[in-house]
């Protein structure tokens, strides 16, 4: 990981996907591979559309955050109000322009985001972009699980990986009271646990969902240790809590 409701009725050009199931089916994503319900092949055709690679340029140096151009990962969490969530230190709390690509589909449209929500604590951030301005792009969106998030679980972790702008990569939840990870910079995580895995994350994939088979984000990716397969995610708890909170536009 680098640091290192209601959606608007549906033409039949553009297709409605909420939480995993597509609303107004018209075959999967990817016509090759029908999926069969329940497997990971159908959660990834209904969730992928829902990813983008985001290209932030920090326009100068701004607290914890330096002058300059990165790449990260964000997925909608509401396709109606163009809500995206993503890391804190993916899109800076400084002065920045941003855009974000869904190459999730074949058109790869590419919007101008901005800043909603930037988390005075936390390592999370919402970003907001113009849903009209999508016209290939199917509208889908990835609903958030927060208890989901245990010992065990089976999961995939979908971005943009080492700036691929699209890498699926797989895990199983090892922990879920890691302390928050040390990583270079003023700004560090804390007040709450991290969960583990070892899914072998990247630089790009800072703001990637961590899926179940339910097609639910229950964790961010956050971070990675070098040398290693470790990642860390952050738990949805407070991302939850603050979702809630823009919607209804107390935040």
């Amino acid at each position: 990981a680098g640091f290192p409701f209601s959606p608007e009725p549906s033409s039949p050009a553009r297709r409605e996907i909420t939480c995993g199931v597509e609303m107004a089916a018209e075959g999967s994503s990817n016509p090759q591979s029908p999926p069969a319900e329940g497997t990971w092949q159908a959660v990834l055709d209904a969730v992928v559309p829902a990813v983008v690679a985001l290209q932030v340029t920090a326009v100068r140096s701004f607290q914890d955050d330096h002058a300059g151009a990165h790449g990260g990962t964000g997925f909608v969490v509401d396709a109606g109000l163009g809500l995206l969530l993503t890391n804190r230190h993916v899109c800076t709390c400084g002065p920045e322009r941003t855009t974000a690509t869904f190459v999730g589909c074949p058109a790869m449209e590419e919007v101008a985001v901005r800043i909603a929500y930037v988390d005075p604590v936390h390592d999370f951030a919402f970003l907001r972009f113009d849903p009209d301005e999508l016209q290939q792009t199917p509208r889908a969106e990835v609903a958030l699980e927060p208890s989901g998030c245990h010992v065990g679980e089976e999961i995939r972790v979908v971005g943009n990986d080492s700036l691929e702008k699209l890498q699926i990569l797989s895990g199983t939840v090892a922990r879920i009271d890691r302390n928050p990870p040390e990583v270079a910079g003023d700004y560090h995580d804390e007040n709450t646990f991290y969960a583990l895995a070892s899914s072998g994350t990247r630089g790009g994939s800072s703001g990637s969902p961590v899926l179940n088979k339910r097609g639910r984000a229950i964790a961010l990716n956050a971070a990675a240790t070098n040398g290693t397969m470790h990642a860390f995610y952050l738990p949805l708890h407070r991302v939850a809590r603050a979702l809630k909170a823009v919607r209804l536009g107390l935040a």
